[in-house]
């Protein structure tokens, strides 16, 4: 039923060529400036900006054990 069809699947060359190029891609990196500008986003920018954000979000509001006329502001205004 399912076996005896070995070799019946054509292989495309170019998808072929595209793993072999992307299973060594590590072999060719190399630090150009798009490289960095992506690296320095990723690891710096975008970490301290959620961080700083998440940070003030959570010191403005408290959500544990609040009635229902009490506020939810952390500092009273």
């Amino acid at each position: 039923m399912a076996g005896g069809h070995h070799g019946s699947l054509k292989t495309d060359p170019a998808v072929e060529n595209f793993n072999l190029w992307r299973e060594q891609h590590y072999l060719r990196f190399r630090w150009t400036p798009a490289n960095v500008k992506a690296a320095v986003l990723g690891i710096i920018v975008f970490p301290t900006a959620l961080y700083t954000a998440v940070n003030y979000t959570t010191s403005r509001w408290f959500w544990n054990a609040k009635l229902k006329d009490q506020t939810l502001a952390g500092k009273p205004e």
